[in-house]
């Protein structure tokens, strides 16, 4: 199962979540966002990550010049989408393209405009700017979509809730953002390295049931 960790936007906290385990660090290029990384600190934490995860770029509605040219930029292995979603952007960007879906309820797993085997972050419907809520999407209907395609289970995941959301969705994978944080855009070391070793274990618990 992956584990991400996005909104990051220092070496110190990449450095705590690969520690714990992370397999996805997620940098976000969104200048409205409060974990908003600038092309210093991007660097910086492009650099501490080295080749010990892969860095994800986390975009709202951006155009297939922005996606190369971070990808190229800070070494990207994929870029997640949220907001009105461009299918040039998978069928011409240099990268992987993740599709960010604010799943309103199960129907979503039929009807998303988007490829049946294709990985997409499931979150809760926003109630501002398009992209991570911080809301919990309610886990029932988060399992019925990952009966259908494979997911990246979002939206408002903490230490504390990640165990019980990977045993019921058997997501691809998971990620947080908000849930580990002291402040706004703030990460908390703690709560990361806490959320990283939970989710792997409940993975494990899952995959020997």
């Amino acid at each position: 199962m992956i584990v991400k960790v996005c909104g990051v936007r220092t070496p110190a906290i990449a450095e705590v979540a690969i520690a714990a385990g992370a397999d996805w660090i997620g940098i976000v290029f969104e200048r409205a966002s409060v974990r908003y990384a600038d092309d210093a600190a991007a660097r910086a934490v492009r650099s501490a990550v080295g080749n010990r995860a892969d860095v994800v770029g986390v975009f709202v509605q951006p155009t297939l010049g922005d996606v190369d040219d971070a990808a190229d930029r800070y070494r990207l292995a994929g870029v997640q989408v949220h907001g009105i979603l461009d299918r040039r952007l998978a069928l011409a960007g240099s990268v992987p393209v993740i599709p960010g879906i604010n799943v309103l309820d199960a129907n979503a797993g039929y009807t998303m405009q988007w490829w049946p085997d294709c990985l997409a972050l499931i979150d809760a419907p926003p109630r501002r700017l398009p992209g991570g809520t911080g809301i919990a999407l309610p886990l029932e209907i988060a399992a019925e979509v990952a009966r259908h395609r494979p997911v990246i289970l979002a939206g408002g995941l903490r230490p504390d809730t990640v165990a019980e959301a990977v045993r019921t969705v058997r997501p691809r994978g998971v990620d947080a953002s908000s849930g580990l944080e002291s402040a706004p855009g703030v990460k908390d070391a703690e709560l990361v390295a806490a959320f990283v070793r939970n989710a792997r274990a409940a993975d494990a618990t899952a995959v020997a049931a």
